[in-house]
This record gives C-alpha cells, sequence and structure tokens, in this order.
C-alpha cells in the first residue's frame, strides 16, 4: 500500500514539473543548477563523514 502511494505521488510529482517547467525554460535551468549543486554537496558530506569515521 506504501510503495502505491508513494509512486502515485512520485508520479504526480513528475507530470506537474514537467508540465511547468517545459512552459517555463529560465526555471528549469534555474532548478537543474541547483538541484545539481545541492546533489554534489550532499556527495561531498557523505564522502567527508565516511572519511572522517563521524
Amino acid at each position: 500500500m506504501h510503495l502505491t502511494a508513494c509512486a502515485v505521488v512520485y508520479l504526480g510529482v513528475g507530470l506537474l514539473a514537467r508540465t511547468v517547467l517545459s512552459t517555463r525554460p529560465a526555471a528549469a535551468r534555474a532548478v537543474t543548477r541547483v538541484s545539481g549543486a545541492i546533489m554534489i554537496l550532499i556527495g561531498v558530506f557523505l564522502l567527508v563523514k565516511r572519511l572522517t569515521g563521524v
């Protein structure tokens, strides 16, 4: 049940995001850059955490 609910929510979010971002290319570029930067920061954080053993 939980898996189905998550799938429905994420599908809805994905469709809505595609609709909104396809009409606003500047917003799409901004979201891409911000999400990429956040993923890099999370990766660096996890790497540092792993190397320091904290």
